[in-house]
């Protein structure tokens, strides 16, 4: 682009952003349900910004975003497009007619609302899975931003997806880098993908947590308030019964709800027989019997008994519940299975209900209970506090994704060219005493200390003790990580490399590639050294 399509493209991208955020004032003033009472929120661009300086600063050719259900990923694929394509950079900024909205579900609701959110100069690029092959990509795409939401769902190998990207070369590690292609992947249930994505290499894949502000409600929130209770079969006239007298008549008496339960066309007439039984009202909410969104509204606009809603496929991932709507649900019953996937309970009713209405529950207010497979909400949570652990127990679908390394192209060869460089970090026992050492010392006394705990055992650690004693290496960094995230980026990834064998470069700048190098990283907890290394010349470390 010359200098002239590059400021006429930055200034069309802030115009169209700042009439999107207009826009959504005035429907938020309205009370439109669906508007924000922010068009962006802080911790979206605060997220927004650290993922544009590390694709910025790094080769990373992919960003897997994993986050929290309802935590407002809109705003931050939003915020991650408008700031790519009017970035001070021309040789790093993206056009706007590059920057592409993708989703494998079949969901034409999500691509509506993308649509009727998004600034106007990104409108032409949002598609979901029914879309898919509309899609006008040039033949030689260059310079692109691809984000593709919901990566765990119509992204299984060989479906629409997989055959778009496939079809023009950008499952290419080599083409990514030769065109400067960057995918963005984002779900909250992504743990298949992540274990996928992990063996790109840390040189080209980074994971990202997006940010929770204190005033969102979480899947353990409304657990350990007990709002979420485990499911149950409602498979006949006494178990359906059971469920509206207990959790709606006995809990709710006159204070009268929306009740919400995923059922199947057999037991769905025990339920609305249930409900004749108790004199309340009853709705189907089906793809064939559908109530369409101005019903909805008039639904909970005029609540004037309790009724139960029964659904089929909807209020499922990436649908949104407003929540004024929240305020007015009371009970809700996910269809009950005995071999449960944790992807589908934790993106199911319970997943609809968590978001930004936190306040409300602390101060007193009355909902629930939320029944779903309590299991896999300890499942997920693990998995979204520690994504790292790969080891987990996470009950889902066992699918090849089109991220699998088998299918991305050049990837075994220039991670090989790279992991010429690195080595299996080296993890060494010290001792207490010697460990306090550490404790106010500058770096340079650091460094002299860990050589003479390696000197003392230079037997065991003869390779990294030839290595770092050669004038010829240099120690780029001995830190101590603090936080909780820290550790997990770095202490716990390294043990991981050392228990997998595998060796790691995340943690080297590109300035720090230009020599022969070592860092050093001191595990507080358990009193260990990690030492990674970065070798230029193999004759000085040569490989196990």
């Amino acid at each position: 682009m010359d200098d002239t399509i590059i400021c006429l493209n930055r200034d069309i991208v802030l115009c169209d952003y700042e009439s999107a955020s207009k826009k959504n004032k005035e429907a938020f003033i309205n009370g439109d349900i669906k508007a924000t009472s922010e068009y962006i929120y802080n911790n979206q661009k605060e997220d927004a910004i650290n993922i544009i300086n590390k694709l910025y600063t790094t080769n990373i050719r992919c960003v897997s975003i994993v986050k929290r259900t309802k935590v407002g990923m809109d705003g931050l694929m939003i915020e991650i497009a408008k700031q790519i394509t009017t970035h001070s950079d021309d040789n790093f900024m993206v056009s706007y007619k590059n920057v592409y909205f993708l989703t494998g579900m079949s969901n034409i609701s999500w691509q509506e609302d993308m649509k009727n959110k998004i600034p106007t100069c990104f409108k032409n690029s949002v598609y979901h899975h029914g879309q898919l092959q509309k899609i006008i990509i040039k033949n030689q795409i260059k310079n692109a931003l691809i984000i593709i939401d919901e990566i765990d769902t119509g992204d299984k190998e060989y479906q629409k997806l997989h055959k778009l990207l496939k079809e023009h070369k950008l499952l290419d590690i080599k083409y990514m880098l030769d065109n400067n292609i960057r995918f963005i992947f984002v779900s909250a249930t992504m743990k298949n993908e992540l274990e996928d994505l992990y063996q790109w290499g840390e040189q080209y894949h980074w994971n990202y947590k997006m940010s929770v502000p204190s005033t969102y409600i979480s899947h353990q929130d409304l657990l350990d308030k007990n709002i979420i209770q485990e499911f149950y079969p409602v498979n006949d006239i006494f178990s359906a019964e059971k469920w509206i007298k207990e959790d709606i008549i006995d809990y709710y008496s006159n204070d009268f709800r929306i009740h919400i339960i995923r059922t199947d066309e057999t037991n769905k007439e025990y339920i609305e027989s249930a409900c004749k039984t108790f004199n309340i009202k009853f709705k189907n909410h089906t793809s064939n019997d559908r109530i369409n969104h101005e019903d909805l509204v008039d639904i909970f606009d005029n609540i004037s008994n309790h009724l139960v809603i029964a659904i089929k496929g909807f209020f499922r991932r990436a649908n949104l519940i407003p929540n004024e709507w929240k305020m007015k649900i009371g009970a809700m019953h996910e269809k009950h299975v005995i071999n449960y996937d944790t992807n589908v309970q934790i993106q199911g009713l319970v997943g609809r209900m968590t978001g930004y209405w936190k306040s409300n529950i602390e101060s007193g207010h009355k909902t629930g209970p939320y029944r779903t497979s309590i299991d896999s909400i300890k499942e997920y949570e693990k998995f979204y506090n520690d994504p790292i652990k790969l080891d987990n127990k996470y009950r889902t679908n066992n699918k090849i994704s089109f991220v699998n390394p088998k299918h991305i192209t050049n990837l075994e060869s220039i991670s090989q060219q790279v992991n010429k460089n690195t080595r299996v970090p080296i993890m060494i026992d010290v001792l207490e005493s010697d460990y306090k050492i550490f404790e106010k010392t500058n770096k340079k006394d650091k460094e002299k200390r860990i050589k003479q705990i390696i000197e003392n055992d230079k037997i065991r650690y003869k390779k990294i003790y030839d290595y770092i004693m050669n004038e010829n290496v240099f120690c780029i960094e001995i830190t101590k990580p603090q936080t909780e995230k820290s550790k997990g980026k770095n202490i716990y990834r390294f043990k991981n490399s050392i228990e997998n064998k595998t060796s790691t470069s995340d943690a080297f700048k590109e300035t720090h590639k230009n020599k022969n190098s070592w860092k050093a990283y001191l595990d507080d907890t358990n009193k260990k050294i990690y030492i990674i290394v970065w070798v230029l010349d193999e004759s000085l470390y040569t490989l196990d």
